[in-house]
């Protein structure tokens, strides 16, 4: 994870005098104090265009929110009429997707006055959050990976889910047809910066054109480069916030068109299909193997049902060597502005090594029938995990589903009588049989020794008989009061409290129902709660109970 920015580059230099009165005319920022520009370290590469690179760079004032411009390099003013082309595309696609409430920047001008900066420009809101450069995520955890791959799958789902129409974006891309574009387009950009032959390059364009998708006619909003490092992340662990809100932004539409989402999902994926040992640079290596990144048949899975389609991809051998193919070319793209003396990577040189090697990728998956990978998965329990779930099915099947008539027939039977109140005596008696076979407490991994994944089988299971869970000290609102003794009581408290509670002697209750308020929303609570002195001070009105 990084956000790093550098002293703007010479060759990006320009004048800040104007582009502070340029704003403060716009009354972005004020002209009382001095702008601050700096360039953001990582750059973007457009090799579609013959413009290949993009300049972001952060302005910022001490007493003003930040915003990042984006611009071409001036020095590439010669291509003037495609650099107004891209900018305004940009600006126009994030526009339009911030209007919607799809997550992008928020985009603030556009400005077509070259004399300003000497380049067209447009300027949007800088979002500070998370930004993973390499797609493997070192440094984070199994968890964490998980959490970051399947909201990442997960904005690119409602990006393909969004109406087309309701976006204004007419003429933006030419729609149908979108992979045979593709493939002349890239074909095109290869054979324009070849530095000699690769049969391989030669046989994966003529195979692309002979097996395009039967059905090409689908057509999205697509953004052309989906990859994790073009995502902006929340600054908590995404463990830790819904899933929804973990993508705040997703950045560089410059390759945004409108065509087949399946190729941008392929896209994203082409890295599980790398071999191990294979790295274009040390941040786009293979995902195989890497505990906690989803296997292809999950992301698949993910991603298919938040658009409501059918799982089943039978063409997706050709979207993979497309998205190959383009990586390909983009390579060789890099390679020969190094060889120009005018490369945008201080890598750049490696790049011409990797053509080869992706194109014969390309190929092994273009002549076999690729379908998503069955190993590994997304929710698998631990040994342990799957041996107390055995045991609990069997618990169930056993003592606890053949007690349920017994349980009716008391309740029933005492429904208008102090009784109602009272544990059954079955109940009691299959609590003492669950503690004695080890069954207790399973909600707690200190006690347990079960992952939160291993747990959520068998809270699935015990939901099967509205007691059951009390039949093996699982019950709610118990667990979630021992989980905040035992993670954060006193050694008094937890004498207290915890320690009968995990023995099943004593229940707790939850309180957080308040009148006037919609209290389950826990922002809404009126209850105050405050220190005075050596005490504290309770504030408010409770009118419901669990206990």
């Amino acid at each position: 994870m990084e956000e790093l920015t550098s002293p703007v580059r010479k060759q990006h230099e320009f004048n800040v005098d104007r582009l502070l009165n340029y704003l403060s005319a716009k009354s972005q920022v004020s002209n009382n104090d001095a702008l601050t520009v700096r360039q953001y370290s990582a750059g973007t590469v457009k090799p579609n265009l013959p413009n290949p690179n993009t300049c972001r760079q952060l302005c910022s004032q001490e007493e003003t929110p930040r915003c990042a411009a984006s611009r071409e390099p001036t020095r590439r003013l010669n291509l003037n009429k495609y650099l107004t082309a891209w900018v305004d595309r940009e600006y126009r696609v994030q526009k339009a997707l911030f209007s919607a409430g799809f997550p992008v920047p928020r985009p603030l001008l556009h400005c077509t006055d070259a004399e300003v900066i000497g380049t067209e420009f447009y300027l949007m809101e800088h979002v500070k959050g998370r930004i993973f450069r390499d797609l493997r995520l070192p440094g984070v955890s199994a968890a964490e990976r998980t959490a970051l791959y399947v909201a990442a799958v997960e904005a690119l789902a409602k990006l393909h889910s969004l109406d087309l129409a309701s976006l204004s974006l007419e003429g933006y891309g030419k729609g149908s047809g979108y992979c045979k574009r593709q493939v002349s387009t890239w074909t095109k950009q290869y054979a324009a910066a070849a530095h000699r032959d690769i049969p391989a390059m030669n046989e994966l364009s003529d195979w692309l054109m002979k097996n395009l998708p039967a059905n090409d006619n689908e057509v999205t909003l697509v953004h052309g480069d989906f990859r994790l490092d073009n995502l902006i992340f929340h600054p908590t662990e995404c463990v830790l916030v819904s899933l929804g809100a973990c993508v705040i932004a997703v950045l560089d539409w410059e390759l945004s068109t409108t065509g087949q989402p399946l190729a941008d999902l392929a896209y994203f994926l082409m890295y599980h299909y790398w071999p191990v040992s294979f790295n274009i640079i040390d941040t786009m290596g293979s995902l195989k193997g890497i505990d906690g990144i989803p296997s292809v048949s999950d992301l698949i899975s993910i991603y298919c049902q938040c658009r409501g389609i059918p799982s089943a991809l039978p063409e997706l051998n050709f979207y993979l060597a497309l998205s190959v193919f383009k990586m390909a070319g983009i390579a060789q793209g890099i390679y020969a502005r190094h060889l120009l003396g005018n490369a945008s990577a201080p890598n750049a040189a490696q790049f011409g090594q990797c053509v080869e090697p992706l194109a014969k990728i390309a190929l092994q998956l273009a002549e076999r029938s690729v379908t998503a990978p069955s190993e590994g998965g997304l929710f698998l329990q631990t040994a342990k995990g799957q041996t107390v779930l055995q045991q609990v099915k069997d618990f169930m099947r056993q003592y606890v589903f053949p007690a349920q008539e017994e349980v009716a027939e008391y309740y029933s039977k005492h429904s208008q009588s102090p009784q109602r109140w009272h544990t059954p005596q079955i109940i009691e008696d299959l609590k003492m049989k669950a503690k004695e076979a080890g069954l207790w407490n399973l909600f707690l991994p200190a006690v347990s020794g079960l992952s939160q994944l291993d747990y959520a089988y068998i809270a699935e299971e015990t939901g099967r008989c509205l007691f059951a869970p009390e039949v093996f000290n699982c019950q709610a609102p118990d667990t979630g009061n021992m989980e905040v003794l035992h993670m954060f009581g006193s050694e008094e408290q937890k004498r207290k409290w915890l320690e009968p509670l995990l023995r099943g002697e004593i229940r707790s209750c939850f309180c957080m129902t308040e009148p006037d308020v919609a209290s389950s929303d826990a922002t809404n609570m009126e209850c105050t709660f405050h220190r005075d002195e050596d005490n504290y001070i309770i504030n408010g009105k409770k009118w419901w109970s669990s206990w």
